[in-house]
């Protein structure tokens, strides 16, 4: 027992040595992180804004091969009018400057029936798989191409009485 309390000190202290030096060592591993701006507003030809919309989007979190951005926007739908809202959330996984997207989005709208007489307030919720290419040229013009098909939730359909619309998407943006 004498024996085991005087290699107890002995055994503490060395613990304690190599554990500050392990403290001091340079961690020369971190990996960097994407040069991904923080911001972007772009414009949108069909996708989640059905017509044409502009959109804001915030990335929320870089790490050194993805990020994930979210995004919500206002637009209109051409010949049915109205305004429409989107929405979505994606991981964009690549290197540099050319992503792979994956996520979800959402599309409200709402506007008014011509067919009658009486025009009536129409309603519409659309959610969406979004799968597409995403590229920054020089970090501050943002292009993208994808295919969202539509599921509607709730509603009115808006394209020929179609529970699911094959739909697709291509965006111009700025990001700063």
């Amino acid at each position: 027992m004498k024996n085991i309390k005087k290699y107890q000190s002995f055994i503490v202290l060395v613990l304690l040595l190599v554990s500050f030096s392990l403290l001091a060592q340079e961690n020369n591993n971190k990996k960097q992180v994407l040069p991904i701006e923080k911001n972007n507003v772009e414009f949108t030809v069909a996708g989640m804004g059905l017509g044409i919309s502009i959109n804001y989007g915030r990335v929320l979190l870089i790490k050194s091969n993805y990020f994930l951005n979210a995004s919500v926007g206002i637009g209109s739908v051409p010949f049915s009018g109205g305004l429409s809202i989107p929405h979505q959330l994606t991981i964009n996984y690549g290197k540099k400057s050319s992503f792979f997207e994956l996520g979800i989005g959402g599309v409200y709208w709402a506007g008014t029936s011509s067919a009658t007489a009486e025009q009536e307030k129409l309603y519409s919720y659309q959610i969406a798989p979004i799968i597409g290419f995403r590229k920054h040229v020089k970090q501050q013009l943002v292009l993208r191409v994808y295919a969202n098909p539509l599921f509607r939730v709730s509603g009115v359909p808006l394209y020929e009485n179609y529970d699911i619309t094959p739909y697709l998407g291509f965006s111009v943006g700025w990001a700063f």
